[in-house]
């Protein structure tokens, strides 16, 4: 439910300071040497959470209409005084601005045929306080895609997706990278192999009405010419190492962190699922598992709302969790994190136009043989969309 809060509040300022989010990224290198530290160092950096659901229902505040007390009269009743008629009528007034809708929609509008593109940037941070083997590393990756919108019906929303550039670097402990599609398309380093094969590449995938993914359609496809380049006996393996690195939760993640932040109230009828004011707070929870099963709850505040634009600012944080690595030689745990960032939403189509999220990350490692280091991993997440109606598609 969307919750309202009353009149009087807290300032904003107040509010957010009280509410934390966080995400984190994962993605697999295979040049660096098997076994090595900087190996499962690297491993760690570019691991993308792999989601078990993308959930995105919004929760209203329940809020009570006036008590009309009736009563039987002992006596023959009196005439009723002019001025008691008048707050009867009042009552009924006020109870009806109870059941009317109040707000503004806010809400995906699109129709067959628009298209957005859409630029996506991840900066990934990782520091390994360790006396015996501190390590540093960064990464970037831009990608810059269109969507398109095939198909719209009462159900949903399917769009397609077609990826036209990527650039890719990381700098791990001073070794270099960095891949430009549009400058390298022979000779391509093996760690942007996947990266090169998404170029004119894409999938579809349908959006449920509350903005969670419905189905994926040629993903798996997707996966496949992605690793086209790559010689038969290494293909399988990379296959599941692209799986890993971008799952099901990669489109999931583009979703969460644009069109999966708009308000959806399941407890009401759809005509008003999506009616919010200014003020209005609504929460995202879904559940991380890699680098290891977490939590991760987001907390959304419209902050302004005029006839263009909306603003959602968002904060929240990420429950504490311990597993197993993924390699199998040690434990992770994942000790606090959080996030902080805003939503601008273009009020003409519901897309998203500018987001920016910064996720804090603490990690505890420990080795099978009982060595422990901290990992502090942070992650600068902006996504930049410029959408085009049908109109203006055939236009140009």
């Amino acid at each position: 439910m969307v919750i309202r809060p009353p009149a009087l509040i807290l300032p904003l300022n107040l509010f957010l300071a009280c509410c934390l989010f966080v995400g984190c990224g994962q993605s697999e290198n295979t040049a660096l040497n098997e076994g090595s530290p900087e190996d499962a160092f690297f491993n760690e950096l570019l691991e993308q959470p792999q989601e078990a659901s993308a959930t995105g229902k919004s929760t209203a505040q329940q809020q009570q209409q006036p008590k009309i007390r009736l009563g039987r009269p002992q006596a023959a009743p009196e005439a009723v005084p002019s001025e008691s008629a008048a707050q009867i009528q009042q009552v009924a007034a006020n109870t009806d601005i109870f059941r009317r809708p109040q707000g503004e929609r806010l809400q995906l509008n699109l129709q067959v045929g628009d298209r957005f593109p859409l630029i996506k940037t991840v900066r990934q941070g990782l520091i390994q306080e360790s006396s015996s083997n501190p390590l540093a590393a960064e990464t970037a990756l831009q990608l810059t895609l269109a969507i398109t919108v095939e198909e719209v019906s009462a159900d949903g929303i399917q769009l397609g997706v077609r990826y036209s550039r990527v650039i890719y670097e990381h700098d791990i402990d001073g070794r270099r990278l960095r891949y430009d599609s549009m400058k390298q398309q022979d000779n391509v380093p093996w760690e942007a192999i996947p990266y090169a094969g998404m170029i004119n590449n894409g999938f579809s995938f349908r959006l449920n009405p509350d903005n969670t993914i419905q189905d994926l359609i040629g993903y798996k496809e997707f996966l496949e010419r992605c690793v086209a380049r790559v010689p038969m006996e290494r293909r399988e393996t990379l296959l599941s190492e692209l799986s890993n690195r971008f799952g099901d939760d990669g489109v999931a993640n583009f979703i969460d962190d644009s069109i999966g932040l708009l308000p959806y109230d399941g407890t009401v009828d759809t005509e008003n699922a999506a009616m919010v004011m200014q003020g209005d707070i609504w929460t995202r929870e879904r559940r991380l598992m890699h680098p290891i099963p977490v939590y991760l709850k987001s907390t959304c505040t419209l902050t302004d709302i005029d006839s263009e634009t909306a603003r959602i600012e968002i904060t929240g944080r990420i429950a504490s969790g311990e597993a197993t690595s993924m390699d199998g030689n040690g434990r992770l745990r994942v000790s606090s994190g959080r996030s902080l960032g805003h939503c601008i939403v273009d009020r003409r189509t519901g897309l998203p136009t500018e987001v920016e999220l910064t996720r804090h990350l603490t990690i505890q490692a420990s080795t099978a043989d009982g060595e422990a280091v901290t990992q502090r991993k942070t992650v600068l997440t902006t996504i930049r969309t410029f959408p085009e109606s049908a109109a203006q598609t055939v236009q140009n």
